[in-house]
């Protein structure tokens, strides 16, 4: 199965990857300017059920960063319609959003692939939980429920992590 992670830039896509993989395959960055230009599959199995989980660059970087957003946006859209194409494949989409930045402008990214994902199914990850207000974290999605009631997306599976490596 085909595992989508998109979102802006530093909202934890990569780092969420390697949580998953347990390793640091997926170049991770602090910085403001993205780290991932291409789409990148990474493989994992859970109980011997195999996974590829695709890294995007994120969808919000000026016509300077490494995928102008436009670009970004654009080439996403394609991978969507190519996964979602093959009926034998059933994607999952995860949007991944900082949680201690702002959601609305995080989930206008949802609102533009959205119609282009169609029917497959979607999940939101909160990350950057470690520097949210929001105690306990269970907290922070009844406190953003008007936003992602806002967008539709109040009852989609969520999960809010944090995604610092030991170490860290």
């Amino acid at each position: 199965q085909d595992i989508v992670i998109f979102g802006t830039t530093g909202s934890g896509k990569s780092s969420l990857i390697n949580i998953l993989l347990a390793s640091e395959e997926a170049p991770a960055s602090n910085d403001a300017m993205g780290c991932t230009a291409t789409n990148n599959g990474y493989l994992f199995s859970i109980d011997e059920r195999k996974y590829r989980i695709w890294d995007t660059p994120g969808l919000n970087e000026g016509s300077e960063g490494l995928v102008p957003a436009k670009v970004a946006l654009r080439n996403l859209k394609s991978f969507v319609k190519e996964l979602v194409r093959d009926k034998n494949r059933v994607p999952l989409f995860i949007l991944c959003i900082e949680g201690s930045l702002d959601v609305k402008a995080q989930l206008r990214h949802y609102n533009t692939v959205k119609f282009t994902i169609g029917a497959a199914p979607f999940a939101i990850v909160v990350t950057g939980m470690d520097r949210c207000s929001s105690r306990p974290w269970s907290e922070w999605w009844g406190e953003h429920w008007e936003v992602l009631q806002s967008f539709g997306v109040a009852s989609v599976n969520h999960a809010c992590v944090c995604t610092l490596l030991d170490g860290d």
